[in-house]
């Protein structure tokens, strides 16, 4: 029966379906107390007014089957309850079965106060004490009827519990999939202003260097420029492409549309989804910022072959920031980049005269946390440079087992 079965779902906020196993327990319950209550009516000969109000009982019990708004659920709880409690003394105990049934029903509903079945089972066991004190039924008829009305009561509260932990589940993941959402668009955000920064930023050099050249007639140098700089205009225009498309589940990342894109760019900064193609670290980024007329002195390894994957996209991400912080506040200034490998770390620093400060810098943070394996990085001026100072773990290597 119904008050057995953990399925019913009829009731529950948001009115999600029921499965078949609930409606076929939940028929057949109304199919047995409707069979021996027709059977007994008519060996007992009833009088008219049981016969109605047990059909009014069950009639309940069955719309209820049908109920999704709170209205109908406390009506058919209302009609099960009352219509039942009167006949239950009548019918030798067999209609309380729908007033029980009643009873789960309001208790489990999270939408009516946690007190509303103990009230109306209160309600009903003082109608059948009623009822059986005009019947001339012993006492223990009506304690036996109040212990059923009970455990109707301990039912619907047990049932109640058990659906508030399940809408507190289903909160709980809403909330963390709202947070993954924000994180999604964070990492977004950071991926467009890393756009803005190194290929708008590249761009304007890349024109201003054209500009210069032309006015200096010298045209093949000002048309290589040109080509250089629609070159990074194209993997700019695909990074941001790329960067709005994570904001939509259903459309995967276009690929690098350039060497230099896949190196220095796009994915690269995302810990959970590196890029394969790190193998030349900073490589690329020390071409391109030479390229774009600045000035830089290098120290290590730049294709950080001490690093996985993951801690190495991070590095080129963040060099790729302070390369754009550099040409944007120092143009021309030398810029200084070391690797260096102490212990079981690496240490990659990145210092040039200018101010830094910004959002930049918060993504550079928020990169290096969500590699979540320790890795630190710091900003922040020294004498008259600004210093972005980067600490990572090296890469393990797995030990292969000896097979001689």
């Amino acid at each position: 029966m119904t008050l057995l079965t953990g399925q019913d779902a009829t009731d529950l906020p948001g009115g999600r379906p029921r499965s078949s196993a609930a409606w076929g327990l939940n028929a057949l319950g109304i199919a047995i107390v409707a069979f021996f209550f027709v059977r007994n009516g008519v060996l007992l000969h009833h009088p008219v007014w049981v016969w109605v109000l047990g059909s009014v009982a069950l009639a309940g019990w069955a719309f209820r089957e049908f109920g999704r708004s709170d209205r109908v659920l406390l009506a058919a709880g209302v009609v099960m309850i009352a219509a039942g409690s009167v006949t239950v003394v009548p019918t030798d105990s067999l209609m309380i079965v729908p007033v029980i049934v009643g009873i789960v029903l309001i208790g489990a509903n999270l939408r009516f106060p946690v007190w509303a079945a103990a009230v109306v089972a209160l309600v009903a066991v003082v109608v059948v004490a009623v009822t059986a004190t005009l019947e001339h039924a012993s006492l223990q008829f009506v304690l036996g009827t109040s212990g059923g009305m009970l455990l109707g009561v301990l039912i619907g509260f047990s049932r109640r519990q058990f659906r508030v932990a399940a809408e507190r589940a289903r909160e709980a993941e809403r909330e963390q999939q709202r947070a993954e959402l924000l994180a999604d668009r964070s990492r977004a955000a950071r991926d467009v202003h890393d756009v803005l920064a190194h290929s708008l930023g590249g761009l304007v050099l890349q024109l201003d260097a054209v500009e210069a050249l032309l006015e200096a007639g010298r045209v093949e140098d000002a048309t290589k420029r040109a080509q250089d700089a629609r070159t990074l205009a194209a993997d700019g225009l695909a990074e941001a492409r790329r960067a709005v498309h994570a904001l939509r589940e259903d459309i995967e990342p276009e690929e690098p549309t350039t060497r230099t894109d896949a190196m220095s760019t796009g994915e690269a900064i995302r810990p959970s989804r590196p890029t394969t193609d790190h193998g030349a670290g900073l490589t690329a980024l020390v071409d391109a910022h030479r390229s774009f007329g600045g000035v830089i002195v290098t120290q290590g390894d730049e294709t950080l072959a001490d690093l996985d994957a993951a801690h190495r996209a991070a590095v080129v991400q963040v060099v790729r920031e302070a390369l754009s912080n550099a040409r944007r506040h120092a143009p021309g200034r030398p810029v200084s980049l070391s690797v260096i490998r102490d212990g079981d770390a690496v240490d990659v620093v990145v210092a040039n005269p200018t101010t830094g400060g910004g959002h930049g810098l918060i993504g550079m943070r928020e990169r290096f946390q969500e590699l979540g394996s320790g890795a630190t990085v710091e900003a922040e001026r020294s004498d008259d440079e600004f210093v972005v100072a980067m600490h990572l773990p090296v890469a393990e290597v797995p030990v292969e087992e000896d097979r001689s």
